[in-house]
Formats: C-alpha cells, structure tokens, sequence
C-alpha cells in the first residue's frame, strides 16, 4: 500500500489527472471545433449553413451549385480595418462587388464574434450596413464555428470560392497592412479577374491582417 508521503500524494494526483483525461477523450470532452477539419487553398471549401440579420439561411453549396463563385469575407462593424475599406474615399468591397455584379459572383460578409461582444451587436451591424451600403447578407456565427473551421483570425479575412466549390484564395484583402488607407495591389480582385479569365490565381495565399476576430 502507497505511504502518505508528500511524494505519494504528488504521485496519486498526477495519476487522478491522466485517469481524468482519458475519461474526458472517451466522453468525448474535447473541443470539437479544434478537431475540425479546416479550409485548405486547392481542397474543397468545407460546407456550412449559416443565418442571416434577417434570420435567413444561407448555405454555402446553394450557391456553388448554381455555378456562383463565392466570396467570403469576415466581418466587424467595429475593426478599424474593415472601416477602411467601407469609408466614402474607398469603399474598396462594395466597388468590387459593383464591379463584378455581371459575373457569377456572390460576397458573403461573415460575422464570428462571440454573441455579447460589441462587434456581434446585431443593431451596430445593420447600422454598419445602412451607412456603407452593403445590399448582400451578412451571416452571423455567434459561436465561432465557422470561422474556426476556417481558420479565420482576422477582420477582415478573405476567401474566394469557386463555382467547383473549391478554395483558390486565402488572406488579405490588398497589400497594405496598416488601418489608414486601401493599398494598390488587392488581391481578391486581381482572383477574381484571373479565375474568370480561366487562369490560375497568381498569389492563391497571402498573410491577412487586421483585428482579431472575437472568439
């Protein structure tokens, strides 16, 4: 029989700790999301539904098996990042999205801040909407689940999808990494010009930056 020393008692709690753990792996107690599989540029984009400001849902595979390309961004009313992109000397989203409005194409702005963080307020976000004329859903993920599938850390964060339903761009918006002004290379444009052409994206992945999103 184990004696009461202060080795013993070290020895048993630390036993206890690996007993619980294996009970916590066989009860199925780790994260699930950290064990999702996440989005990779040249492997099909994981599906998701997911619900609008309006309390619609949207499915990602309705619109790629309509031959749509998709466009992902992940969104804060709050960022000073995304702000930049939406003030009146830029409006570097909604431009493009005029811009390839004769194109099959669909932007998708996600929200995945955690439900009760100012940058999920549903008013603050319709406000955002009216101000910077944004006409395409907004699609709430108040747990995260989506954007940690994939593997999204900032706002705003880019992906392009195409009518395949395959991931072809990943990162940043443009090349300038700062909250004061759009930079003069933006690569989800140039994408989406190149994929409309039939070419091969140029620069598939890039580093996107901005705020972290508020898991």
């Amino acid at each position: 029989m184990m004696n009461n020393t202060p080795l013993a008692k070290k020895l048993l709690a630390t036993i206890a700790t690996i007993g619980m753990g294996i009970f916590m792996l066989g009860a199925g107690g780790i994260d699930s999301s950290a064990q999702a599989p996440k989005a990779q540029v040249g492997q099909a984009a994981p599906e998701f539904t997911l619900t609008d400001l309006d309390g619609n849902e949207h499915t990602l595979s309705d619109y790629t098996s309509k031959g749509q390309i998709v466009v992902l961004e992940w969104f804060s009313p709050v960022c000073p990042f995304v702000k930049k992109h939406y003030r009146e000397d830029a409006m570097t989203m909604i431009n493009i999205e005029k811009d390839f409005k004769d194109q099959p194409v669909v932007w998708l702005r996600i929200n995945s801040a955690r439900a009760g963080h100012p940058a999920a307020n549903a008013e603050a976000t319709k406000k955002a909407v009216e101000k910077w004329g944004i006409t395409t859903p907004i699609l709430m993920d108040p747990k995260g689940t989506v954007g940690r599938i994939y593997g999204a850390k900032r706002t705003p964060e880019m992906y392009i999808i195409d009518a395949t339903g395959t991931l072809v761009y990943h990162g940043a918006i443009d090349d300038r990494d700062d909250g004061q002004s759009p930079g003069g290379v933006n690569f989800v444009r140039t994408g989406l010009t190149e994929l409309i052409a039939g070419e091969e994206i140029t620069a598939a992945t890039t580093k996107a930056y901005g705020c972290t999103i508020k898991y």
